[in-house]
């Protein structure tokens, strides 16, 4: 066992690596000199980010990227509240990470500089508060977060450490102690495996329900698939677990709407086998049958929360196909010829209708399906593309196909606006083998497109490849479709070329040729930007049309009569 006698910041810089903690995302201040001044001793990456919520969106894309765990550093007060709105975001989206910041000093004073109750506004947003306040309990306590951040359902931990510790000598300490302070996972329940087994052997036409936590097991998941020949469809996080040009991937987003054909499918098979996810967000409109379903998490929390099933099991998927696997001879399935292969075209088939979409420049045909086709070519099997919340994301769920586990990660469950382009970053620090795609609209670009300053700095290849169509495009349709009329949506855009050329970015512009221009950016080893120009379709002329006619109606008729001609209008 190896000891050293180091202040409490070099000890906790050392816990973080023996934690398996490589990266440190923040920003630096008053309270947190001494841990800075031992970061920069102590071979860990930092990475300054613009502001705290950005660093808290990278280390969610870190974490995303790779099912790593990275930490965030903040100042007490402003730097942490500044944090909250990404740990909600990694909260819901079961994003692991740990969020270090400096407990105050308790002066027994009021209104003291700074101050805030920081444990009870965490508390809604993770997984659980640590306080350490003696230099003995920081390699255990730092052990113990990362441990809880990657335990059943990831997410993000705090830990607050003491301001006097930091600065003080820490004296002699065991630098590879165990981890401490966090139960290990309980084994999982033989009779549980056993159950799940059973009915999986059992089953003549299953299907697989993959979510975020199968992502680590995605050739065991394709051995299953295949074995069961067994369709499968997954959450938007566990899109491209079971690449989505495989015969067995039913390649359709369940966020996207549509999912009637899904329930369809479900309704007509005899398992649904759900791994790795809870079942929450935008899923609830599915219709999963408590006699079929068969749900498997790491979080005992999630089984039955939403949808009673009729079995679970608490464990990892990892042991799950563990367990499967040694009962192979057993599984078979005997879906009808040629069946699979029915569902996969319906299910595909329902991907342009979805909605109005925008009119592209720069492309052959001038739609969305022909933007995203270019740019799969460009993108190697292994890309990610990293999306933000709006318009744009929907296009991305809808029309890119994901053909690698963790390749696509967009904020799916909080849709915080501003996460693209910073998760962006994380990711590709976190994956720096993999290309990694940013795709934002100009409103996403308006809160987070200074963090192009940071990829500069970090000399990170990334295509930012931007939607100008200068308006919140999302919600101007949803305005238009029930108003016909907009408000508070128009943004001023500046001229991306010039901010590419003011920051020290590249600039192209999709005019022709975006295939070829995506391959330029991803090979010209520094950030690009790639503006995209859109404007409005026939469909989405049309939508304002109706507007118009429904918001007429609602004035002429009243709430009653207007109610029903909403719905005839929606049925057409």
């Amino acid at each position: 066992m190896r000891t050293t006698a180091a202040s409490g910041a070099e000890l906790l810089c050392q816990a973080l690596r023996v934690s398996g903690v490589e990266c440190v995302f923040g920003l630096p201040g008053t309270q947190t000199v001494a841990v800075h001044e031992a970061l920069r001793r102590s071979g860990l990456r930092t990475v300054l980010a613009t502001h705290e919520l950005a660093a808290c969106f990278m280390a969610n894309g870190y974490y995303r990227a790779t099912g790593r765990v990275a930490a965030l550093l903040t100042i007490p007060g402003p730097g942490f509240a500044y944090a909250l709105a990404g740990l909600a975001e990694a909260s819901h989206d079961s994003a692991a990470l740990l969020h270090l910041t400096v407990l105050p000093p308790d002066e027994g004073r009021r209104f003291p500089f700074q101050v805030i109750d920081q444990r009870a506004m965490a508390a809604p947003v993770v997984k659980s508060v640590l306080d350490l306040r003696r230099a003995g309990e920081l390699p255990g306590g730092v052990a113990a977060a990362v441990a809880l951040a990657l335990a059943g359902e990831p997410g993000p931990v705090l830990l607050q450490v003491a301001s006097a510790l930091l600065g003080g000598a820490g004296g002699p300490t065991a630098l590879d102690a165990p981890p401490a302070g966090v139960s290990p996972q309980a084994p999982a329940d033989p009779a549980q495996l056993d159950r799940v087994a059973g009915l999986v052997a059992m089953a003549e036409r299953p299907v697989l329900l993959l979510g975020q936590g199968a992502a680590g097991a995605a050739a065991e998941v394709r051995d299953l698939a295949e074995t069961l020949g067994a369709p499968v469809v997954t959450t938007t996080s566990g899109r491209g677990i079971l690449p989505e040009d495989h015969r067995l991937a039913m390649g359709f987003d369940l966020a996207q709407g549509g999912t009637r054909v899904v329930n369809e499918l479900f309704r007509s098979c005899d398992c649904i086998l759900a791994l790795g996810c809870k079942l929450g967000g935008g899923l609830f409109a599915l219709d999963l049958p408590a006699d079929r379903l068969v749900h498997v998490d790491a979080s005992g929390a999630v089984l039955g929360a939403n949808y009673p099933a009729r079995a679970t099991a608490t464990c990892s998927v990892e042991v799950m196909l563990a367990h499967l696997a040694g009962v192979r001879p057993a599984l078979r399935a005997r879906w009808a010829p040629g069946t699979v292969e029915t569902w996969r075209l319906r299910l595909r088939d329902r991907r342009g209708n979805a909605g109005p979409e925008p009119r592209v420049h720069g492309v052959t045909p001038r739609t969305a399906a022909g933007l995203f086709a270019a740019i799969d070519r460009a993108l190697p099997r292994d890309a990610v593309v990293v999306a933000d919340s709006g318009l744009h994301q929907d296009l991305v769920r809808r029309h890119h196909d994901v053909l690698a586990p963790r390749g696509l990660i967009v904020p799916t469950d909080f849709q915080s606006m501003g996460f693209g382009l910073p998760a962006a970053i994380g990711a590709k620090l976190a994956a720096p083998q993999r290309p990694v795609v940013a795709v934002l609209g100009d409103g996403g670009f308006a809160m987070s497109g200074l963090e192009v300053l940071t990829a500069v700095r970090e000399r990170l290849s990334i295509p930012v490849v931007v939607f100008n169509d200068g308006r919140l495009n999302r919600i101007r349709l949803q305005q238009l479709a029930t108003h016909g009329r907009t408000e508070s949506v128009d943004v001023l855009n500046p001229d991306f070329a010039a901010f590419a050329d003011a920051v020290g970015a590249g600039y192209e512009r999709v005019d022709g040729d975006a295939e070829g221009t995506l391959r330029r950016a991803l090979g010209a080893g520094r950030p690009t930007i790639v503006e995209v120009l859109l404007d409005d379709s026939g469909a989405i002329h049309a939508s304002r049309a109706t507007g118009l006619a429904r918001s007429a109606a609602r004035r002429a008729l009243g709430g009653r009569l207007a109610e029903w001609l909403r719905r005839r209008t929606r049925g057409r």
